[in-house]
């Protein structure tokens, strides 16, 4: 299985500076991770997103160069065998500090969160797999209650189930916005139900789908809660159900911020990467509600759990800690979800998201 590993290359939050997109190979029966290698050439490229087939990785870049950051970028690589990276095209995001990127159900769109633009954009692809015309582009405008939301802040953008609308979570505005993406013309227009509302002073940073695609869950950041919603895929309507701490308890949750929210392969559980509380907290899925519960938590044995990831057979997870530089692993019990550690993966500077892609070893 190659695990590939975005990072911040300009020492953001204080952790060290990395040198790009380091590349691994991990074996699951002695558990360990060999280095393949590290694609330079990339601006803190911090979050990732890989095709449906295997064949692509694509990045969202802070800076589309190191001169110029008014703009981030979105990047595309090809993988070779062996996991090796190779790029492909690189074009400006369409807007600054490009933070987060998903790949349509088709593999035919990518969307991107830029939150200094403040605009969540839309690149259609070509057969040949680059993009296609320019980029469809929505801005955001407002501010929240809090100091931090002084200004608009879209984080990410999440396409549904069948691709036709693009849900975009703002840190600042409290809001998931619904965004059409088959309209015709430049830009991305709203769906019937325009966004949905998180409680004030929440901070809407990242989301998940449940299997079905009927339930999105989102992380929280300001306050350290959990917002469950239930979506209509046929209207594109988000209504809340549900509302609880990130955390087991409120002692807990000062001073915490929910950071990745994940789905596990079978759809039993969520995990969320809590910074401050520095755990992963696992949470039980009613499978006929959508509704969450509080299951177990685990210590992420570093320093601010950015992002978590679990292997597509639900045994393992994989946890960026981005200021102590390390990728933890954890063998993942498939009945009660709960993480037990298996110890400090490898070490990887400023870590901030891990993608994973099974191509049959280990």
């Amino acid at each position: 299985m190659h695990i590939y590993v975005g990072t911040f290359t300009d020492g953001f939050m204080g952790g060290a500076p990395s040198e790009g997109l380091y590349i691994f190979d991990f074996d699951g029966d002695a558990l360990r991770a060999k280095p393949v290698g590290i694609a330079r050439d990339v601006f803190s490229p911090s979050y990732l997103a890989l095709d449906a087939a295997g064949r692509r990785l694509y990045a969202a870049e802070r800076q589309l160069d190191i001169d110029d950051r008014t703009t981030g970028a979105i990047s595309a690589w090809s993988i070779a065998a062996d996991g090796g990276l190779a790029p492909l095209w690189k074009i400006a995001s369409g807007g600054a500090n490009c933070a987060h990127i998903r790949v349509a159900p088709d593999g035919r769109s990518l969307a991107v969160a830029n939150p200094l633009g403040p605009t969540v954009a839309l690149c259609r692809l070509g057969t040949d797999g680059r993009p296609d015309g320019p980029l469809r582009i929505a801005r955001h405008e407002g501010r929240g209650a809090r100091p931090r939301q002084a200004e608009p802040w879209p984080h990410s953008a999440y396409f549904d189930r069948d691709g036709a609308r693009l849900l975009a979570c703002d840190l600042a505005l409290d809001r998931i916005f619904v965004y059409r993406t088959d309209a015709r013309g430049m830009g991305l227009p709203p769906g019937p139900q325009p966004f949905a509302q998180v409680h004030s002073g929440a901070g809407a940073r990242h989301m998940a789908w449940s299997r079905d695609g009927a339930t999105a869950y989102v992380a929280n950041e300001l306050d350290s809660t959990l917002s469950v919603f239930a979506y209509d895929g046929e209207s594109g309507s988000l209504i809340c159900k549900q509302t609880l701490l990130s955390v087991a308890d409120e002692a807990q949750a000062e001073g915490n911020q929910p950071a990745e929210i994940m789905v596990s392969p079978d759809g039993r559980h969520l995990y969320v990467s809590n910074r401050g509380a520095d755990c992963i907290s696992v949470l039980a899925i009613d499978a006929v509600t959508g509704r969450l519960a509080h299951a177990s938590q685990a210590l992420v044995h570093g320093r601010v759990p950015r992002n978590i990831c679990l292997s597509p057979d639900g045994r393992f997870a994989f946890v960026a800690n981005q200021l102590s530089g390390q990728i933890g692993l954890y063998r993942v019990d498939g009945a009660s979800g709960t993480l037990a550690y298996a110890g400090v993966l490898c070490e990887v500077p400023n870590p901030s998201c891990i993608v994973l892609f099974d191509s049959g070893f280990g």
